[in-house]
């Protein structure tokens, strides 16, 4: 398998796996023990288990629905584009871009995330 196939390998587990059913404790298993993040905070770094922590309240708030996402490789980077639901209320839309440092999500790019999403799951490509 090329480096590209395992790094979209492990972005599959990252949404399949963690975000898919909000397991949260699998994050020290597929992110790095630091891992940099550029999101709407701004740039941060968090260890995996600190942005475990971070998101374990809202494991017991959210279902996610709708969930569709499409994934683009070069090299150690790693783009999805994706959309889910959230209560089966708010559409969330998103481009990110990930780097993957020997197996592990290392850092990330998330400049914004359109919360009241109106992308059509058609509209996201075929995996």
């Amino acid at each position: 398998m090329s480096k590209e196939e395992d790094n979209k390998a492990l972005m599959r587990r990252w949404y399949d796996e963690m975000w898919a059913n909000l397991d949260f404790a699998k994050i020290p298993e597929l992110a790095g023990p630091s891992y940099t993040r550029h999101d709407i905070r701004g740039t941060r770094v968090v260890t995996a288990e600190e942005y475990r922590e971070e998101l374990l309240p809202i494991a017991g708030q959210w279902a996610i629905s709708d969930f569709k996402y499409f994934l683009m490789a070069e090299g150690d980077y790693v783009t999805a584009i994706g959309t889910w639901k959230i209560n089966d209320e708010m559409q969330w839309d998103w481009v990110q871009t990930f780097r993957i440092e020997t197996g592990k999500l290392v850092e990330t790019w998330l400049p914004a995330m359109a919360t009241e999403g109106k992308w059509e799951l058609s509209e996201i490509p075929e995996i």
